[in-house]
């Protein structure tokens, strides 16, 4: 069990790492011309999931890159390490449970290792050489343009305007897509899931984003990390939580899109969420792949802001093998990218965007998690750096 010092704590963590499996509730039946419809965990009238496509998850024996599921172990010494010798007590930190979770930081303490230094590596040296795999190099101005939309874009999920009143008219809303149509939003009861479907005519882009923590009603148990099958990928685990949370509403905001791609063929689809939503809009872009032939590396992808650990090594390499573009920002030491912890047998895919300030945003291009982003900080991580994204507050509307 994790106990916190404060109910804030408890709620921001519990809230994303516990999810439950709730009953389907009624549909919304109304809907105005200025609002889209809102769904609560309910399917479209004769609506039938499309069946899985067996081509599409096949499991991975000998991934590109091997990810090294000590290399979080690795900096927590050397940076643990550093901090006692320059004076650090790390026993007061760790004495008490409501300081840390899965070993990282919840606030900052003082004089901890300085952030290391930029670094840019051209090319791997190997597959496997403890985390290190294809180039490290600084973000484009395109590149964190594209990831500032999608933290903004994320964001626009807490305001009660969009979801669940169905409105296009926040601030960010306007200013990051003037032309969107929302064409539903959804919610579920007992984990709080929440998001919604946009389309821009002037993007040619369906939007699928998935909202974060926002409510005390997640957090309704103890802290734990628990994995469960994922079914369509032989030796896949993923965290049960987060998958629950997800099939909670996955039959909203399916038959949305399928019509949708069908009515724009040439759209791409684009997916995105902020913290528990990042989660979410991973398991949802695999799930998409997987069941619409029409959706490929071409035109569809995943863009996650403060996403924590989904799923196992397998999973990981299979997210890789798809070949889906999926870039996953963190922001310098946000604590949640860290958990559930590596020493639990977690692994990130995809490319890591670490924003070490808002002109400094350094790519570790490998589609597995490696050593040499945010990854290279553990264990002295904090809450604060989860709420600002490229300058974007998430979990505020504006």
């Amino acid at each position: 069990m994790v106990a916190f010092t404060s109910i804030t704590q408890g709620i921001f963590l519990l809230s994303f790492m516990m999810l439950g499996i709730s009953e389907a509730a009624p549909a919304s039946s109304t809907s105005s011309a200025s609002t889209a419809p809102h769904l609560n965990g309910t399917t479209a009238d004769n609506f039938t999931f499309p069946p899985i496509i067996s081509s599409r998850t096949q499991p991975v024996s000998d991934p590109v890159f091997a990810g090294n599921l000590n290399a979080e172990a690795e900096s927590i010494e050397k940076n643990k390490k550093w901090f006692i010798e320059h004076g650090g007590n790390f026993n007061n930190i760790t004495k008490r449970d409501s300081n840390t979770v899965g070993g990282m930081t919840m606030d900052l303490p003082e004089n901890v290792p300085p952030m290391p230094a930029a670094i840019s590596i051209s090319s791997p040296s190997s597959n496997s050489d403890s985390g290190n795999a294809a180039s490290v190099v600084s973000a484009t101005s395109a590149q964190i343009t594209k990831f500032k939309f999608h933290a903004a874009l994320a964001a626009t999920a807490y305001c009660r305007s969009v979801v669940p009143i169905g409105s296009w008219n926040c601030a960010n809303c306007l200013k990051y897509v003037p032309d969107g149509k929302l064409l539903v939003t959804f919610s579920s009861l007992l984990a709080d899931t929440n998001g919604f479907v946009l389309k821009s005519d002037a993007q040619k882009t369906i939007h699928l984003v998935f909202r974060g923590t926002n409510s005390i009603r997640s957090a309704i148990t103890d802290l734990i990390f628990d994995f469960t099958n994922y079914t369509p990928v032989k030796g896949a685990k993923v965290h049960k939580g987060f998958l629950a949370s997800y099939n909670e509403v996955v039959n909203t905001f399916f038959p949305i899109l399928q019509a949708q791609i069908t009515a724009n063929p040439s759209y791409k689809v684009e997916i995105s969420g902020h913290s528990l939503g990042g989660a979410q809009a991973l398991l949802a872009g695999m799930d998409l792949y997987q069941r619409d032939k029409r959706l490929t590396s071409k035109n569809l992808s995943i863009y996650t802001v403060g996403c924590p650990r989904v799923g196992n090594p397998e999973f990981a390499y299979y997210v890789d093998s798809t070949g889906i573009p999926f870039s996953r920002s963190v922001n310098k030491r946000d604590i949640v990218p860290h958990v559930p912890p590596q020493s639990f047998g977690f692994l990130h895919p995809g490319v890591e965007a670490w924003d070490r300030s808002s002109s400094n945003v350094q790519i570790c291009s490998a589609n597995i998690e490696t050593k040499y982003c945010s990854n290279s900080i553990v264990p002295f991580t904090t809450i604060s750096d989860h709420l600002t994204y490229y300058d974007i507050n998430e979990g505020l509307c504006l």
